[in-house]
């Protein structure tokens, strides 16, 4: 049993993170914190111990951390139990932490810290969008309320009058038409803020609203919706729809022939207008709201909230259907060193300047993302390895040859290391995202400015 014990303390590598657990003792020492043991057992599958394996909790396994996760500068990982780290927490002053469990059964934690500034500065920025967007919409249903009691008070107070046409519209008829017309917008508001959504409610409120035969909606000479029977029509009412930003068309309202429009059923048309007016004003801004919360504020291109939701719809897509998904990851070579020779505005510079080559390089479907810091992503739907790894080619080609200019007028220029992976050749978005991020490290490895494809 010595000679046992001594032969397996022979095949123990060099370190003390592997150790041999056996019914009669431990030989190694194996005694990190975080460990992972494999059971081993003989031919007829009796057990004859484990062999465990300990990983050391020190800077260079959180430094390795960092690469792999792409942490951007000013933020950092730590490793604590019980309450107290084991690695250095990284110098970020007024900060933000979040932590995972690394092992089941006790309390050793993965921390990231953050500084606080940007991600305050986000979530308020978001918040105050939201609520202007969320005011405005209260303002137009109270100011629907308020148009149709004070049509419905003008239509009913006493006032010495010609006397109405037989074929005039009642009181109760107009407002309850006015009525319906505020509620099927403002159901249309609630449901959607799309307003390519809204404009066939709005012109089909604008037929129900007067009584007319039909009504449409022209812009720059092109009709974009009717609703009923416009041709059938007299001479039409002409409403102006529009927005804050732009003059979304001229809306068309149709009368029954040789019957004009009377003054009470033009004002309610221009009503109706400068309601929709509001409704698509509102869509706008709640478009503009959500399109912010997953676009990268300096490049313009898509963030990594809005890569991880496509990522998994991709790829989805391609395992219901048979096709196939590239993914190119890249990372800027040295870009802590372009900020520390240069500053933060020419860095901001290089990044901007290597989204426009991103934009110019991908096809219209495929998704170009900042995915954090110096990190980029594409996803490329309907292309196997080797065309992922020929976008990359183009695009490390394309960076290569771009001069940037400092701020004292030298010049220089900055390369990229690039990672692709493609499905099916991995089975998941997850196991595609880190075949991709793998291969990405191999490239950084090997020597950077250089496309590496996922085995």
């Amino acid at each position: 049993m010595r000679r046992d014990r001594k032969a397996l303390g022979l095949l123990l590598p060099p370190g003390d993170n592997v150790a041999f657990v056996l019914p009669t003792g431990e030989v190694g020492t194996g005694g990190y914190a975080l460990r992972r043991a494999v059971e081993v057992s003989d031919a007829r599958g009796g057990r004859l111990g484990r062999v465990v394996v300990g990983v050391p909790l020190d800077a260079a396994l959180i430094n390795r951390l960092d690469a792999a996760a792409g942490v951007p500068e000013g933020d950092g990982l730590a490793i604590s139990e019980n309450g107290r780290y084991l690695t250095r927490p990284p110098e970020v002053g007024d900060r933000r932490s979040i932590s995972t469990l690394l092992a089941s059964g006790s309390d050793l934690r993965l921390v990231a810290f953050a500084p606080n500034e940007p991600i305050a500065h986000a979530t308020s920025d978001t918040r105050r969008r939201v609520f202007f967007a969320t005011l405005l919409t209260l303002a137009l249903i109270a100011l629907a309320w308020w148009s149709v009691t004070r049509f419905m008070a003008l239509r009913t107070a006493p006032a010495p009058a010609p006397r109405r046409r037989a074929h005039d519209l009642d009181t109760d008829s107009t407002g309850k038409r006015a009525r319906e017309a505020v509620a099927l917008v403002g159901e249309a508001l609630a449901a959607t803020h799309d307003p390519a959504a809204l404009l066939p409610v709005i012109v089909e409120s604008a037929v129900g609203a007067t009584g007319a035969v039909g009504a449409r909606l022209v812009s720059d000479g092109t009709e974009r919706f009717r609703a009923g029977h416009p041709e059938s029509g007299g001479p039409p009412l002409s409403v102006s729809l529009r927005t804050d930003d732009e003059h979304v068309g001229s809306l068309l309202i149709y009368p029954e022939r040789g019957r004009p429009f009377n003054e009470d059923e033009g004002r309610l048309a221009h009503w109706l207008a400068a309601q929709a007016s509001i409704a698509l004003e509102n869509a706008r801004l709640h478009r503009a709201v959500e399109q912010q919360a997953i676009t990268d504020d300096l490049t313009g291109l898509a963030n990594r909230r809005r890569f991880s939701e496509s990522l998994g719809l991709e790829v989805s897509r391609a395992e219901r259907f048979g096709g196939s998904l590239a993914l190119v990851l890249a990372d800027l070579d040295d870009f802590k060193r372009v900020n520390d020779l240069y500053g933060h505005q020419v860095g901001d510079e290089v990044l901007r300047r290597f989204a426009d080559l991103m934009r110019e390089s991908v096809r219209e479907f495929d998704l170009a993302v900042r995915h954090g810091g110096e990190e980029f992503a594409v996803l490329v739907p309907e292309t196997d390895p080797e065309g992922g790894a020929r976008l990359a080619e183009r695009l490390a080609e394309g960076l290569r040859g771009t001069r940037f200019t400092s701020r004292i007028g030298e010049s220089f220029s900055v390369t990229a290391s690039f990672g692709v992976a493609a499905f099916p050749g991995s089975g998941s978005a997850e196991q595609l995202m880190l075949a991709a991020d793998r291969a990405l490290y191999r490239a950084k490895k090997e020597g950077k400015n250089r496309v590496i494809r996922a085995d």
